[in-house]
């Protein structure tokens, strides 16, 4: 798709909206990346027109954020956020200000925004407005606080891990009065939710250019004004090659002997809770089981192949920091894919026996002697020392299990 697609599919809004006497722009994220030459997944668009009058001039609208400015607009096969220019009140709480004020006047729209490459608006035509130097940051790969950088993180101190997270995936450096300012004001993390953070980390984390945030992180010392992680008393924190959020999480975990029950202060699902638990045990059994073929299986059959790859990968890449070693023709990507393969079941419930059919042949009422018989039937259907047959995996219950 042309990187120009996405604007000229919303390109129809700002007409109707400049064809009624209103100003309209593409602003933020979107130019910033156009500028960039990245993937552009969806646009953002600011306009002097009030909410009431966005949902006036469009047929489909839903007012969704409508007290801050927003109406999503609703195309045929797309929707789109539309956001009135708008000033800040005071911010008391250093996150969100206590008042939006709407305005007629662009600049004073994108002086409100975080960093000056995020400040550039763009009209339906191309051309940019750039009251910040924004375009000028993005060529010189810096990332720049708009106006007074001191300003602009204790108004909303979740700057901070957007700067850091913006170095992640960017590369940039950071400029030193802006980088200066977050770590005058790192302390202001502990009033941020953590679910906000959160956000901030996994983008992070995942950043193509995460190398280089690890001695920003260093200077800020921002880990110990957050939930979680100022459980962690070291100078530093351990921060991975590229990775995902569950993973890192679960390497802490291992790497500082950090209690399960302490993920709750992230706040996160319980999914994402069991994956983090999943990677800790998986890193453990690497450091500390056998190496033999029969682990191997059993490692492959319990974690599935996608993330036994995924933390050999990543123990290759973290060697040093995680202090494990294997030689890589014992554990390596093509042998866990040949194991996973050849595997005869890949669940319990792929067993051609249950509690039930264990009752009738032998005889017996229900009890834990069932979970017991059916964990050591899979083990051994796993590692081929029987067919998953019902008739041969009674068989095998009656010569090797005592009842």
């Amino acid at each position: 798709m042309s990187p120009y697609q996405v604007f000229e599919d919303a390109r129809w809004i700002l007409e109707v909206l400049e064809n009624n006497g209103h100003q309209a722009y593409f602003v933020g994220g979107s130019v910033r990346d156009y500028l960039m030459d990245k993937h552009i997944s969806d646009v953002d668009i600011t306009t002097s027109a009030l909410p009431e009058e966005v949902e006036a001039l469009f047929e489909k609208t839903l007012p969704i954020g409508k007290e801050h400015g927003t109406i999503i607009v609703l195309g045929q096969e797309q929707q789109f956020e539309v956001t009135t220019f708008r000033k800040d009140g005071d911010y008391v709480d250093h996150r969100r200000p206590t008042s939006v004020q709407f305005v007629t006047d662009l600049y004073e729209d994108v002086a409100r925004r975080d960093f000056t490459m995020n400040a550039i608006a763009m009209d339906k035509s191309y051309q940019l407005h750039d009251y910040f130097d924004g375009l000028s940051a993005i060529k010189n790969k810096i990332i720049t606080a708009v106006g007074t950088p001191i300003d602009r993180m204790e108004e909303d101190a979740l700057r901070i891990m957007r700067g850091v997270r913006f170095q992640a995936q960017t590369g940039f450096n950071l400029d030193r009065e802006t980088e200066e300012a977050m770590r005058q004001t790192a302390h202001l993390l502990d009033k941020i939710a953590i679910e906000r953070i959160v956000v901030e980390l996994k983008k992070m984390i995942t950043g193509q250019f995460i190398n280089r945030t690890i001695s920003t992180i260093n200077h800020l010392d921002m880990f110990k004004h957050m939930p979680f992680f100022k459980h962690i008393h070291h100078d530093t924190i351990f921060i991975p090659q590229q990775s995902s959020f569950e993973l890192w999480i679960g390497s802490l975990c291992y790497l500082y002997d950090l209690e399960f029950s302490r993920l709750s202060h992230l706040k996160i699902s319980n999914q994402e809770k069991r994956e983090i638990i999943s990677y800790y045990n998986l890193l453990n059994a690497f450091k500390h089981e056998d190496k033999s073929k029969v682990n191997m299986i059993s490692l492959v059959y319990s974690y599935g192949d996608r993330k036994m790859k995924d933390v050999l990968q990543y123990i290759r890449e973290n060697e040093a920091q995680l202090n494990i070693q294997f030689h890589p023709t014992i554990m390596n990507a093509i042998l866990v894919d040949e194991i996973y393969d050849k595997l005869p079941i890949y669940d319990k419930a792929d067993l051609n026996i249950n509690g039930q059919v264990l009752m009738s042949a032998f005889n017996k009422k229900g009890g834990p002697w069932i979970k017991d018989t059916l964990n050591k039937v899979e083990q051994a259907v796993i590692l081929n020392k029987v067919k998953n047959t019902q008739n041969d995996l009674i068989e095998w219950v009656r010569e090797n299990v005592e009842i």
